[in-house]
């Protein structure tokens, strides 16, 4: 879905601008690969990686990225940088490619500094969050975990059935939110031709394109029914609009089978038992933050 007047496509390319973000917003692992590179590419690339090394070591300190990057050797003499974890991980997270983790603790830091919510070398303000969807029958759910900061402990915040896109429309990955509204007018074309125009969506949170979590209402939740947002029914939406923020990532998985059926049941059982937990810390409608181009540097 599309918000009207500011492109949510034109904020994530704004975002992907950044020095530092050039490489991994095609949603590829850092290399570098000697046989393939001059003496002076091979160098610069491997200058590149260093220091995004550098980068990504850092906020990980801050509190901004959930696990320690380091490097490691790929298939054909490749150099990755890695993400590694210290302890246990949420089902899934530690299949998340690197780029993506660190693309979001990047997202989360540059909005974070640049509301002056916190210094360049100051710690996150929240604890981390991640977002993972499912698009598995019998019911496509949402999931926010949260780490503890000291421990390195995961627990889940909200976990509540959700829709996703019809026809596959939402794809596979991993992306960090980037555009928060609370909220939105949206508009477009469904996969089957439909033209839709929908005024006040609310607690939209835009994470790959025009692709965002958002509030709808809806008779029933847990399979595809959407144009290719995540939705969530309003007020499981609102909570969850309470824990995420700039920078969180947000991965989808799984695929759904018509064939497999739906379970109403266990998808109304879910809904359920979805209640409030305290929120991090309380948001409010943000103003959202244009991007220079250029990637900051973070403080030391």
């Amino acid at each position: 879905m599309q918000e009207k007047g500011r492109s949510p496509q034109s904020t994530f390319n704004h975002v992907c601008a950044g020095e530092h973000l050039r490489g991994l917003c095609r949603d590829r692992r850092v290399t570098t690969r000697s046989s393939m590179l001059t003496n002076h590419q091979f160098h610069h690339l491997l200058t590149q990686v260093f220091s995004l090394h550098a980068q990504a070591e850092r906020l990980h300190r801050l509190g901004y990225l959930p696990c320690r990057p380091g490097f490691a050797l790929g298939r054909a003499g490749y150099l990755t940088i890695d993400c590694r974890f210290s302890g246990p991980a949420p089902p899934g997270l530690r299949a998340v490619p690197a780029s993506a983790l660190i693309r979001g603790a990047y997202v989360a830091w540059k909005h974070e500094t640049a509301l002056g919510t916190v210094k360049s070398d100051g710690p996150a303000p929240y604890r981390y969050i991640w977002v993972a969807v499912s698009k598995t029958n019998p019911v496509e759910t949402v999931t926010i975990w949260q780490q503890d900061r000291h421990t390195g402990a995961w627990r889940i915040m909200l976990r509540s059935p959700a829709n996703t896109g019809i026809d596959h429309a939402t794809a596979d990955g991993s992306w960090p939110i980037y555009w928060r509204l609370k909220t939105a007018r949206m508009r477009g074309v469904t996969p089957t031709g439909f033209r839709y125009d929908v005024r006040a969506v609310p607690w939209v949170n835009y994470f790959h394109g025009n692709d965002a979590i958002h509030g709808y209402t809806r008779a029933a939740y847990g399979f595809p029914q959407s144009a290719g947002c995540v939705e969530l029914p309003v007020p499981t939406a609102q909570r969850a609009f309470a824990f995420l923020h700039d920078g969180a990532v947000v991965t989808i998985t799984g695929h759904w089978h018509p064939g497999q059926g739906y379970a109403p049941l266990a998808s109304r059982a879910l809904l359920a038992s979805t209640r409030p937990v305290p929120a991090v810390r309380p948001w409010l409608a943000q103003t959202p933050i244009a991007f220079t181009g250029r990637g900051g540097r973070i403080g030391q």
